[in-house]
């Protein structure tokens, strides 16, 4: 059953967004603490996702200090992990949006959001180098290292690829024509080069087929030095792979010792 004074109530609360008027969600969620985990759109957005698209620093620490102080039935790990309909926490959102200090602000508050998938398996850092300024992709590859990397120090496999269509994370930020936070990447893990998506397109495919970026805002130094990364990276593996044949040729045995 609907409750049509609720409905109206989350329309205000939306008008106050359009407008603007945060002083006037915070205080209506001051006096109504309970409400403040529920959606107010048909994207199932709460009242804290849209706080960080407003790229605004004050109202997501309004509504966190709401949440703190009020007795609600969820936690706030519990809360901060609430989804919209594409399973985007606030944190994907914040990177989406360039929310650089509510990224901050999140991370700090809830080390375990870095780790969250959303509908298409993207976490917050692979929105982040897609859509996020450089600056939001370098602070999430330094914190905490533990959601991030695994003992070798690479980057875990839930933020190498989306699960949706294999697309890596270094991929993602070359078709936002994010070539600084592309170079991050690299430079943390050198593996990502030879990731490849579900049609079997490498980064260097990617690079090759995208002339337009040669003409951009960019400078041409980053860009050269992507292509340079992964170009080295299969240079390498192509020599590894030729030694390793070599020496199988003139040593027989190589060949079957791992199937031994």
């Amino acid at each position: 059953m609907i409750d049509y004074y609720q409905k109206g109530k989350w329309d205000l609360m939306i008008d106050y967004y359009q407008k603007g008027k945060w002083d006037l969600m915070i205080d209506y969620y001051q006096k109504h603490s309970e409400y403040l985990h529920s959606p107010l759109t048909a994207s199932k957005e709460t009242a804290l996702h849209m706080a960080v698209c407003s790229k605004q620093e004050q109202p997501p620490k309004d509504l966190l200090e709401i949440m703190t102080t009020s007795e609600l039935p969820l936690t706030e790990t519990e809360f901060l992990k609430k989804t919209n309909k594409f399973g985007n926490t606030v944190l994907h959102e914040a990177t989406i949006y360039g929310n650089n200090k509510a990224v901050k602000l999140l991370v700090e508050r809830c080390p375990e959001l870095l780790s969250v998938p959303n509908e298409f398996g993207e976490t917050p850092l692979f929105t982040a180098a897609r859509f996020a300024e450089t600056e939001i992709v370098e602070f999430l590859i330094r914190s905490k290292p533990g959601q991030r990397v695994d003992d070798d120090g690479l980057l875990l496999p839930i933020h190498r690829q989306r699960t949706v269509d294999s697309m890596s994370i270094l991929s993602a930020a070359i078709i936002g024509q994010n070539f600084e936070a592309a170079l991050l990447l690299l430079e943390l893990d050198r593996s990502l080069a030879s990731l490849k998506d579900k049609n079997q397109t490498s980064t260097l495919q990617l690079l090759a087929e995208m002339p337009a970026a040669l003409e951009s805002e960019f400078p041409m130094g980053v860009f050269e030095r992507l292509i340079y990364y992964c170009m080295t990276f299969f240079c390498v593996i192509i020599n590894i792979s030729f030694h390793f044949m070599k020496m199988a040729s003139s040593h027989p045995c190589l060949i079957s010792f791992p199937f031994a």
